[in-house]
């Protein structure tokens, strides 16, 4: 008689795996079932770099003591390279060209603070124009302020000037829209004041509303390089022409009539090198895939990712002041300014200019924006402030969130009891983390706030894992690993750590993160 021998349990066997930092950004598009191991669900206030992911840079102050919001920051620039920088502000314009506390106001007596400006140069030197469709237009010669009238000098003659707004130079001629109507105004070729002369697009447009904005773009395509002048009407219809002088016939001609969606303000329009975008109810379109694309595929180029929230943003927030979009070329970055409630609270979707990846920024209550040479400026609260600089929001703390696409960790049918978790940082001092481990797409946020009173050189690796303690030394000032691990207890079939961490002082870089796990059985 064969006696059976009494079975023995397998003990489980921990397993670990390792996922790269989500360089390719926030992705609002995909199942979170079926979304590239790359990707983010949640990314606030992370930079997607190339191959890590880092704390963005910070803001400070820049020109202190306005009396209300700056809703308009305007660049002057000069052939030589001179530049000055304007903001405006309750019902004047300062000059804020230089840091610290502004002085008396540049110009007066103005209805509102909300404008926008050209710069153009001729012969005669290089000039700069203000329009807000509700006062006179500013002009500037690099000294003296002049409201434009009939009468002024220079002045511009053929309608009331009140009602301009949006310039915009085009082959060396000064453009305008004429305030809640079809029609556009255009100076003489290398002029800064003289008799305008109309263009009434009212026939064109079969959808009625007004001009929102003008923009010029040069474009390259089958008919060689040439520059376009595009008017873009509330209603989301962009008329573009091609030619040269529009009062002479055969020489100025419409090339086509598109539709977007509806645009979200007067600067609706910003330019990425020779391109031009269009930040309307689509999302971020370029004009050059406009011109070449039907509107649901020109709208998937830039925002696609995020265009989800982009709609949900546009059916909250459409109607408050502030929507812009600016490009900064030196962080490789474009910013949507997203207002949530006008002069008061907004955030900004910002895509690394390189690689397309999106992210969310929280922090900056920007009302408007502007590039001042080599500085990403921005107007807040009686305050011009300069951005992506530093480590700090002005002297606060900046609170980073990340949460990566989830992963079943090559094995889809099988739940798995995790352990730990361990993200990897490159840091100049130790990085206070929280995490919480989310399973199977639920997305809580961990219980506690992240600390950032932290020293360089603290011990790293010191948390343990079962019986193994890991590494104890310290590490020297400087950019260095820091490699915690830290306990959790979850199941589920698939997870993602969403990590937390606060900065005032460090550089934080997230490169990877580890988890550990027993796989259970296949169901």
């Amino acid at each position: 008689m064969t006696v059976a021998k009494p079975r023995v349990p397998i003990r489980a066997v921990s397993q670990t795996a390792s996922i790269p930092a989500p360089v390719g950004g926030l992705n609002a598009r995909d199942a979170l079932a079926n979304m590239d191991p790359q990707d983010a669900v949640i990314m606030r206030n992370w930079w997607p770099s190339t191959n890590y992911i880092e704390v963005r840079n910070g803001s400070s102050s820049w020109a202190t003591g306005l009396p209300g919001w700056v809703q308009s920051l305007m660049t002057y620039s000069k052939g030589d390279g001179t530049r000055k920088l304007f903001a405006a502000s309750g019902t004047g314009f300062y000059d804020v060209s230089s840091a610290g506390a502004v002085g008396a106001a540049v110009v007066s007596g103005l209805t509102n603070a909300q404008w926008e400006y050209a710069n153009i140069a001729t012969a005669g030197g290089s000039f700069f124009y203000a329009a807000n469709g509700v006062d006179a237009p500013r002009y500037y010669d690099g000294t003296s302020w002049v409201a434009v009238t009939g009468v002024s000098t220079p002045a511009i003659t053929g309608f009331t000037t009140t009602a301009l707004h949006s310039p915009t130079v085009w082959k060396n001629r000064l453009w305008f829209a004429q305030k809640d109507t079809l029609t556009a105004w255009y100076l003489p070729t290398s002029s800064i004041g003289g008799a305008a002369s109309s263009l009434n697009l009212t026939a064109l447009f079969k959808s009625g509303g007004y001009l929102t904005s003008i923009f010029s773009a040069t474009i390259d395509n089958a008919n060689g390089i040439d520059d376009y002048l595009a008017f873009i009407t509330s209603e989301g219809e962009v008329a573009v022409y091609r030619g040269s002088d529009p009062s002479t016939l055969g020489a100025f001609g419409l090339v086509g009539l598109y539709r977007i969606g509806r645009p979200l303000s007067r600067r609706c329009s910003f330019r990425i090198g020779n391109d031009v975008v269009l930040l309307c109810a689509d999302g971020a379109v370029p004009f050059s895939k406009l011109l070449f694309a039907a509107r649901d595929q020109a709208a998937r180029t830039l925002t696609d990712k995020i265009q989800t929230l982009i709609n949900n943003d546009v059916m909250s927030y459409n109607s408050n002041y502030g929507w812009q979009g600016v490009y900064y070329p030196m962080g490789n970055k474009v910013l949507l300014n997203v207002p949530q409630t006008t002069s008061s609270v907004s955030y900004q979707y910002a895509a690394n200019t390189v690689t397309g990846a999106w992210t969310l920024y929280t922090g900056w209550n920007a009302a408007c924006w502007d590039v001042y040479g080599d500085r990403l400026m921005y107007g807040g609260n009686g305050v011009v402030v300069q951005a992506d600089t530093g480590t700090s929001d002005q002297g606060s703390a900046i609170l980073a969130d990340v949460m990566p696409a989830f992963s079943y960790f090559g094995a889809p049918g099988r739940q798995k009891l995790f352990k730990a978790v361990r993200p990897i940082f490159f840091a100049d001092a130790q990085p206070g983390v929280a995490i919480a481990l989310n399973t199977d797409y639920s997305q809580n946020a961990p219980t506690t706030t992240p600390t950032y009173s932290v020293t360089a050189g603290a011990s790293w690796g010191a948390a343990s894992v079962g019986a193994i303690t890991w590494n104890t030394n310290d590490w020297t000032a400087g950019m260095a690993v820091y490699r915690d691990w830290q306990s959790v207890g979850a199941i589920g079939f698939a997870a993602a750590a969403r990590v937390q961490v606060q900065t005032l002082t460090s550089e934080i870089r997230l490169q990877s993160m580890d988890y550990v796990f027993e796989p259970g059985g296949v169901y």
